[in-house]
């Protein structure tokens, strides 16, 4: 499952040969062929040059968020954490996690796109100060 979201076609020909691989032009055709969540990075992809969270972080956010209740409710210690935990990987159901992974990860991207407007203005509006030496 996550091979699936995460599948770039282009990314094997960088363990073939790094010198001569180049990067995803992100083409309409190899758009349809990658994973649901190389996708969504193509199309939402970060202006700014850090990588994006691999979906496992966000399909454990999404397995705690669901089961929060469960865990606070239940939990006086770690042992107990960890028994929750065990029984919630025999019950999970993978569509549900993926597809709130892919909601908290567009939440995510959101943000950060706010935060880099946010500050890019900041930045434009700060009003430039110069020291006069008389």
């Amino acid at each position: 499952m996550m091979w699936a979201l995460e599948y770039d076609p282009d990314l094997f020909t960088l363990y073939e040969d790094p010198d001569s691989a180049e990067e995803s032009k992100g083409k309409p055709k190899s758009i349809r062929q990658c994973g649901k969540f190389e996708r969504e990075i193509l199309k939402n992809r970060a202006k700014s040059n850090e990588a994006p969270l691999p979906i496992s972080v966000f399909l454990v956010a999404s397995v705690l968020k669901d089961r929060s209740t469960k865990l606070l409710t239940e939990a006086r210690g770690l042992d107990d954490v960890v028994k929750i935990l065990n029984d919630i990987t025999g019950n999970l159901d993978a569509r549900k996690a993926c597809s709130g992974a892919m909601k908290l990860q567009k939440k995510y991207l959101k943000k950060w796109e706010l935060v880099g407007a946010a500050m890019r203005l900041q930045k434009i509006l700060k009003p430039t100060t110069k020291t006069n030496e008389t």
